[in-house]
């Protein structure tokens, strides 16, 4: 793509905003944020204020610099129908272990760049996979792990102030390599004693493979369980909310059979919709030996299995900057009317997600304001700008290109 795709890009958004009030040009899509030249900025709250004076204070932000607001945790009782109940609220399928739904979910928090550390290890595993923007055309991914256990997820990667916001909603343990001070000190006022970096927990919690193996660091989520409670750490809670689910979708608004993700010409997250197995498989961005790029089919490194998720939605945000490498998103708590695309069995639906509160998962909707019902099984959770542009390039197959707020 690069510079001249960019600036065609840009052209086109100006020439939209431009005409828009004439009749040659059909509406533009209802999911198409226009491209205008007024970027958006978000409104800090008060947390996001202070972190962003802590990360431009000099020499060292402060590692106690944010005081989020903290939810006490409180040990609660199964009631017996629950104790019963064997359906993941997470995945809408059926779980070997119905105790695993009183214990906190297990975050873990995965790196995608450099192409290197490629590919993931045990992401198909997962019951919900984040992936957010951190800056320079490169994304992290963060997999919670709930109605069940994985050996070996990798690669381990750093923290971010994303990780803090996502684990607290979700109420869950929080395994990552490292963070920086700033961050560091989010986690400490956000999540006492549910954040475990690399060297902190033996193997094999957190083991890191020799250079042979490849040299990522993995996490055995069942031994971190074990390991969370040996240290007289409370992992009780209340059994999560209910997504919708429906095993058969009875309305949507586009088709959807490949959707590509571009946060850069060499940087591409490509869904392709499977209809023999019935959800979209993840193709990523490969350069090649000789230095060019191409899309390659994405494979879990162990197992050998594709990687397919059934659902795949797109929340549009709005991401704060406070500087190039170090973002926040706002999930505007209370906000119904954020912007989501939403993607199961090939078909696209313009909705709209929910952030009820700091300590809640996320809800999704239809623009006619009705629950959005999710395919029984994997979701996988990506979170564009509010100026991401969608472009529909042939029947069935979208583009959605990052452009920063």
């Amino acid at each position: 793509m690069g510079i001249t795709r960019v600036l065609k890009l840009f052209l086109w958004g100006v020439l939209v905003v431009l005409l828009s009030s004439c009749t040659i040009l059909a509406p533009a899509p209802k999911i198409t944020p226009l491209v205008t030249e007024l970027p958006t900025t978000p409104t800090l709250n008060p947390e996001q204020a202070l972190t962003k004076a802590a990360q431009q204070a000099t020499p060292t932000p402060l590692p106690t610099s944010t005081p989020w607001q903290v939810a006490t945790p409180t040990a609660t009782q199964i009631p017996f129908s629950a104790q019963n109940d064997r359906t993941n609220p997470l995945t809408g399928l059926k779980v070997f272990e119905p105790n695993l739904l009183f214990e906190r979910p297990i975050m873990v928090k995965l790196a995608n760049w450099p192409q290197s550390l490629r590919p993931f290890n045990q992401i198909i595993d997962a019951d919900i996979v984040f992936e957010y923007y951190i800056g320079y055309q490169m994304n992290h991914l963060l997999a919670l792990y709930y109605g069940g256990d994985a050996a070996a997820v990798g690669p381990l990667a750093p923290g971010r102030l994303v990780d803090a916001r996502l684990a607290r909603r979700y109420q869950a343990s929080l395994v990552v390599t490292s963070a920086p001070p700033t961050v560091e000190g989010v986690f400490e006022q956000t999540l006492p004693d549910r954040v475990f970096y690399r060297g902190y927990a033996p193997c094999p919690g957190i083991c890191t493979e020799t250079e042979s193996q490849g040299g990522n660091t993995v996490v055995n989520t069942a031994a971190m369980r074990t390991f969370i409670e040996s240290e007289g750490i409370s992992t009780a809670i209340e059994r999560l909310p209910d997504f919708y689910f429906d095993k058969k979708i009875e309305n949507w608004d586009e088709n959807a059979l490949r959707l590509s993700y571009l946060y850069a010409d060499f940087s591409v997250m490509d869904w392709r919709y499977d209809k023999t197995f019935g959800g979209y498989q993840l193709w990523q961005d490969f350069q090649q030996a000789d230095g060019s790029y191409t899309l390659q089919q994405t494979f879990d490194r162990d197992s050998g299995q594709q990687v397919i998720f059934e659902n795949v939605l797109i929340l549009l945000a709005d991401y704060i900057e406070y500087n190039p490498s170090f973002y926040d998103i706002d999930f505007r708590e209370g906000d119904r009317e954020q912007a989501a695309i939403l993607l199961r069995d090939g078909k696209l639906t313009h909705g709209t997600w929910y952030a009820p509160d700091i300590n809640q998962p996320f809800q999704f909707f239809d623009l006619q304001g009705n629950p959005y019902y999710l395919k029984p099984g994997r979701t996988w959770i990506t979170f564009a700008s509010t100026t991401s542009r969608v472009d529909l390039v042939d029947e069935g197959s979208w583009d959605l290109i990052f452009i920063p707020n």
